[in-house]
């Protein structure tokens, strides 16, 4: 489904709402035992200051993911991000609550994910990512593929792309 360049500036033209998948988006997949602290993950600041210039440009970031740690919540919390939501077996599910919460529709909204449970909500948004890790099955069916790795740049890749080609300001109460 990847889509040439005036038919991406397009739909990131659109955007109010950017979504990120935490696990193999946000981080590199890998996972640490620290003792006494349970399990972590790695994120790259470039990747949160993609995320901090999103919010900057009046676009609202929230995070769904599957997974459920304290270092991821306290990244997202360190993020600002005002809709986080862990632990999710239907991603869709939340992201629906969301814009109701959020009064947009989806074709306003992006996510990024990596793996194959992402692929409803990614097929969901008006403009959806990946990671050049994700399976062959999930590069194929989004707009954007990163060329930077999960957790090192790809969702600052992504947030660059969107605030180089936002021509105008997204409809929404943002």
């Amino acid at each position: 489904m990847n889509q040439d360049l005036e038919s991406l500036k397009a739909r990131v033209a659109r955007l109010s709402v950017m979504i990120f998948d935490i696990d193999g988006t946000l981080t590199d997949g890998r996972i640490f035992w620290v003792p006494n602290s349970g399990w972590t993950q790695m994120y790259s600041v470039r990747d949160g200051m993609g995320i901090k210039r999103l919010q900057e440009a009046g676009i609202e970031v929230a995070a769904i993911s599957g997974g459920d740690s304290l270092s991821a919540q306290m990244r997202m919390q360190s993020l600002g991000l005002r809709h986080v939501h862990f632990g999710s077996n239907d991603k869709v599910a939340h992201f629906e609550k969301l814009l109701g919460i959020l009064n947009v529709s989806a074709e306003h909204c992006g996510y990024m994910g990596d793996e194959v449970v992402d692929l409803p909500l990614l097929n969901a948004v008006g403009f959806s990512a990946t990671v050049p890790e994700a399976p062959d099955e999930v590069r194929a069916q989004v707009h954007y593929v990163a060329q930077r790795a999960a957790g090192f740049g790809a969702a600052r890749e992504v947030c660059e792309f969107i605030l180089k080609h936002r021509t105008r300001a997204a409809p929404g109460p943002f």
